[in-house]
Parts: structure tokens; C-alpha cells; sequence
């Protein structure tokens, strides 16, 4: 705040930068005197803001932009935490086959089986139905180490953007308190 003084009585009146240009009553002559424009206002003596006085919108902000990068900070820490422990998990799943495998496996056990064995098993295949109750061993395997791998990968890119967003913050957070 400024201290204006009043062109009847010189009594100081306290006006704000967002005043400039408007026009005030004298508290003590009751004369409307009016308020300069910003450069002009910026060269008056200023008022001495008391201890319990409302911080101004710039500290707020930095305050708040402080607020935020911690926050993306840690949610960054979290995320790549997380990551790490589920990349952890996948690397320590091993999957004993797969489905190509199994396949080649299957088909070179039909060519040593006699074809009267192979006749039982295609009725008992028409008979039961095809579909199998529970997935391959291996599969269940696979299944999980890909979800592993995903909880991975999608822990990482929510690290990644914390981090871009943090240093975002504190990028206008700095070029807030450079002006």
C-alpha cells in the first residue's frame, strides 16, 4: 500500500496498486481526490503493512506451487516405487512353456502315439467337449507376469508424468519469484 496525501488537508490515505487511476474520499476533509496511475503511485512513500496483515497473491502462489511439487514429487517417488516392486515380481516369474511349445510338444507326442490311442482320445475329446476347465499351468503363469508387467509399466508412466508436472511447478514457481 501507498500513502497518498490529500491536495486539501495532506492527511495520508493508504490506496493499493489496483486503485490506480480511481478516485478516493479524504477520511478527513471529505474531498474526492484522485489516485494516480501505477508509475506515478509506485514513486509514494509506502505504508508499513502490520505483522498479522494478509499475505499478497505472490507468496500465495508460491506457496501453493511449493505445495504441488511436493505433492508430484511424491506421487512420483510412489509411483516408481511401486514400479520397482511389481518389476521385481515379474522378473522373478519364470513361465515354463509356451503355447507354440505346447503345441510342437502335443503334435510330436500324436506322431509317436498308434493311431488306436489317438481314436480314443479324439472320442473321449467329442464325448467331454473341447473347452477346458482350467487354463495351462503355463498360462496361468504367463497371465500373471503379464499383469506384473503392466502394473509395471503403467506405475512408471505415472511417475514420469509426476515428475514432468513437478518440474513444471517448479518452473513457474521460479519464474514467479524472478518478476
Amino acid at each position: 500500500m501507498y500513502l497518498l496525501p490529500c491536495s486539501e488537508c495532506q492527511t495520508s490515505l493508504s490506496v493499493t496498486p489496483s486503485q490506480a487511476g480511481d478516485k478516493v474520499t479524504c477520511s478527513n476533509c471529505q474531498m474526492e481526490v484522485s489516485i494516480p496511475k501505477l508509475g506515478t503511485l509506485r514513486q509514494l512513500p509506502q505504508t508499513e503493512e502490520p505483522e498479522n496483515a494478509v499475505p499478497n497473491r505472490e507468496s500465495d502462489r508460491s506457496v501453493s506451487t511449493q505445495i504441488a511439487f511436493v505433492a508430484l514429487g511424491l506421487l512420483a517417488l510412489g509411483g516408481f516405487l511401486v514400479a520397482g516392486f511389481c518389476g521385481i515380481r515379474w522378473s522373478l516369474i519364470t513361465v515354463p512353456n509356451t503355447t507354440d511349445r505346447h503345441v510342437q510338444e502335443i503334435r510330436d507326442d500324436y506322431a509317436q502315439k498308434p493311431s488306436a490311442e489317438l481314436i480314443r482320445e479324439y472320442e473321449q475329446m467329442v464325448s467331454d467337449g473341447i473347452e477346458l476347465g482350467v487354463p495351462f499351468g503355463y498360462k496361468r503363469f504367463s497371465d500373471e507376469k503379464g499383469r506384473w508387467g503392466r502394473i509395471a509399466s503403467i506405475s512408471t508412466g505415472v511417475g514420469l508424468l509426476a515428475i514432468v508436472g513437478a518440474f513444471g511447478f517448479a518452473a513457474v514457481g521460479r519464474r514467479g519469484t524472478a518478476s
